[in-house]
């Protein structure tokens, strides 16, 4: 482990891991946190694992890792890679992360179909125990990262949002997190980068040469108010093992219910 970023979703984090990709590292985004640490994060969430050590053996061949949940364990992770450089992304204010932070969590909602909020969203953690443990990791994450649950939020329901956060509430986490990131590391082992200043910091602080081409602009909200990163998540494995899960679960149950029915039938006209 080479670089640890610390910086919350929606700091630039996706563009930040392309970069580092192109630099030559080998990098964890938020989609292999959960593709290939699913479990391992689930476990960590619930206090089943206590042991910082969980975070060596999740990344002891990785270079680097980007966006949630890392981020949120990001002194846990210092701590088995103590000479790991930190990179804190930030946004130019608190307000434009809290607006970005808010569409990201609506869209969310509305566009994963195992969500809670539909009508047969009660019943989807009985049908797949993938559905179970993302709707568990995604709250958790959530929940750590802004103090409000991205699963059920809603940047157009009047009010403040779950749990009493309001727009308050979301700049003041984001304030703690970087300052406590700030207070955590030395100098000369922490970059405080806004990835508006293109490759010239990252390059200097990495000790790497400049790329010849343009610094990446990555996941960038949409004027429909889609997230790019969303609809990845909705694409990649655990996502398709859920859906399969739930698919034959619904199979199993409407063949039980068929047969109990038909017994039912030629008990009734036997």
């Amino acid at each position: 482990m080479k670089v640890i970023c610390a910086g919350l979703s929606k700091t630039g984090t996706t563009s930040l891991c392309r970069a580092l990709r192109i630099l030559g590292y080998s990098v964890h985004d938020h989609p292999e946190h959960v593709l290939l640490n699913l479990d391992n994060y689930v476990n960590i969430f619930n206090g089943t694992v206590n042991d910082d050590i969980i975070f060596r053996e999740m990344y002891e061949n990785v270079d680097a890792v980007t966006d949630a949940p890392a981020c949120i364990f990001y002194g846990n992770i210092l701590s088995q890679f103590p000479d790991a450089k930190v990179v804190l992304s930030v946004r130019d204010s608190p307000e434009i992360w809290t607006r970005s932070l808010m569409q990201t969590y609506s869209y969310f909602g509305q566009a994963t179909w195992y969500a809670p909020g539909r009508w047969y969203s009660f019943l989807t953690p009985y049908l797949s125990k993938t559905v179970a443990k993302l709707r568990y990791f995604y709250s958790c994450v959530t929940i750590f990262m802004s103090g409000c649950d991205g699963m059920t939020f809603d940047a157009n329901a009047p009010g403040d949002p779950p749990y009493g956060f309001g727009k308050l509430g979301f700049k003041k986490i984001y304030h703690d997190h970087n300052a406590g990131v700030k207070q955590a590391l030395p100098p000369n082992q922490l970059l405080v980068y806004n990835v508006k200043e293109g490759w010239g910091p990252l390059c200097e602080f990495l000790g790497k040469e400049v790329p010849e081409e343009p610094f990446p602009n990555e996941n960038v909200s949409q004027s429909d108010g889609k997230v790019a990163i969303i609809d990845e998540i909705l694409r990649f494995n655990p996502t398709e093992i859920a859906w399969k899960e739930t698919m034959r679960s619904l199979f199993i149950a409407g063949g039980l219910l068929a047969a109990t029915a038909g017994s039912a039938v030629m008990a009734f006209c036997g």
